[in-house]
């Protein structure tokens, strides 16, 4: 396997399982806000490194690299308004930063790992053979 690949998994699913921490603990404690750093972080990881795996359509992209700009921007604008509830105090912040977190959860890595179970893909062979 590709040592893009690879790391790109490995951050993929350390950011699942971390993800899921996060969302089962309580918000804005100190174990809240590292673990979110971590995450996004593992994230932007991710995402970078999906740039460089064109396994499907070798040298072009597939439409699963659509999700590399969304999770991106995604990062930006959840970290902006966690930055603005801040300063502000004001709901909209926090309520914006919750749902674009569980946004990016859900687009850049329950969907995209689906992706990776379709017949061809290496995850899918790694699991089904």
């Amino acid at each position: 396997m590709n040592m893009i690949i690879f790391f790109h998994a490995v951050s993929a699913s350390v950011a699942v399982a971390l993800g899921i921490f996060i969302f089962l603990n309580k918000k804005g404690t100190s174990k809240h806000i590292l673990s979110g750093r971590i995450w996004v972080f593992l994230l932007a990881i991710v995402s970078i490194s999906a740039i460089y795996i064109q396994q499907i359509n070798p040298g072009q992209y597939s439409p699963i690299h659509l999700l590399i700009p969304f999770t991106l921007v995604s990062l930006i604008y959840s970290i902006w308004n966690i930055r603005q509830f801040k300063k502000t105090k004001q709901t909209k912040y926090i309520r914006n930063h919750k749902y674009s977190m569980i946004s990016v959860y859900i687009g850049a890595l329950v969907i995209a790992g689906l992706f990776t179970l379709m017949p061809g893909r290496i995850i899918h062979g790694l699991l089904f053979g």
